[in-house]
């Protein structure tokens, strides 16, 4: 029988805390803030992460070489930016030794599996340093979000933000939000990110969660080395209360059951998947049912 237990939920943590950074209140300010705290921690030289472009209206992939290029970071969660693609132009242009990476679970996946299995180079694995986890309910194209918004009558369908409130989708420009429900946003959903399991970020130093709520977001932090950001920090922080975690735990639940729902579906009909095939999926049902016996950290689904 399946059990969407904590464990596989939100993964092992040590500490769970809320951070909020001084002038305005939003879940992009916030990751910056962890960012520069990581610079001036000297926990990394460098960093990769996503940011949306105002101007021309599209997400890529960027390098931040130094605290100061922080400022200029636009971050822009639950979107594929191509951070796999700066890879082999960092190593190659520039010598860090302590490379961090800001991303979403799919991107960090794609790190892991080259430091278990030895794909690609070797020497681009041992520069990561601090794997920042994005919390990340599935991504959608910059289509599909024009497609949400004109489902509000939204005239002028445009976006600087996005982050997690009340359990809901929230979508924002300059003058107003807009919420929308998990149903409303899964039907827009990437196809490959409506079988994935690692919605929390699993396998990295340090989740964050681009959630809002009084100005805070909410961070899980795995390894002893991330601790080091709470350490008399930049930003305000506390530890995380339990309604802080359950929050997300609900909606994270509430995808990962719609997630399973489709991975189902797909092996009952035999459809093909871009990440599914008989044995993922067999050994997919065998840790599900011994959750408690195996690590599931680091596995890749």
């Amino acid at each position: 029988m399946f059990g969407l237990y904590r464990q596989f939920t939100l993964g092992r943590y040590t500490k769970a805390f809320i951070i909020k950074a001084s002038g305005e209140a939003s879940s992009k300010n916030n990751l910056k803030a962890l960012i520069k705290e990581a610079f001036r921690k000297d926990l990394i030289d460098g960093i990769i992460g996503t940011s949306l472009n105002k101007k021309e209206g599209f997400v890529s992939p960027v390098f931040i070489k130094c605290e100061k290029e922080v400022e200029k970071f636009e971050p822009f969660f639950f979107i594929h930016g191509g951070q796999n693609s700066l890879l082999k132009k960092i190593t190659q242009k520039y010598s860090f030794e302590k490379l961090g990476v800001a991303g979403h679970s799919c991107v960090l996946d794609g790190i892991n599996k080259m430091q278990y299995f030895g794909i690609g180079s070797n020497f681009t694995v041992t520069k990561f340093t601090l794997k920042i986890g994005i919390a990340c309910i599935g991504a959608i194209s910059l289509e599909g979000i024009k497609c949400l918004l004109k489902e509000k009558k939204v005239k002028n369908p445009g976006f600087n933000e996005i982050f997690l409130e009340n359990n809901k989708i929230i979508l924002k420009n300059k003058y107003e939000k807009f919420d929308f429900s998990a149903k409303e946003y899964y039907y827009y959903l990437n196809e490959g990110c409506k079988v994935c399991m690692n919605l929390s970020s699993r396998g990295s130093d340090i989740t964050f969660v681009p959630s809002l709520r009084n100005g805070y977001s909410l961070v899980l932090v795995r390894s002893a080395k991330a601790l080091k950001l709470f350490e008399n920090p930049g930003f305000s922080v506390k530890k995380a209360e339990k309604s802080d975690i359950e929050e997300f735990e609900s909606l994270a639940k509430n995808f990962l059951k719609k997630n399973i729902e489709t991975i189902l579906e797909r092996a009952e009909f035999g459809i093909p998947s871009n990440k599914w095939d008989g044995n993922r999926f067999g050994r997919f049902t065998a840790l599900w049912n011994n959750i408690y016996a195996e690590n599931i950290e680091e596995e890749v689904f």
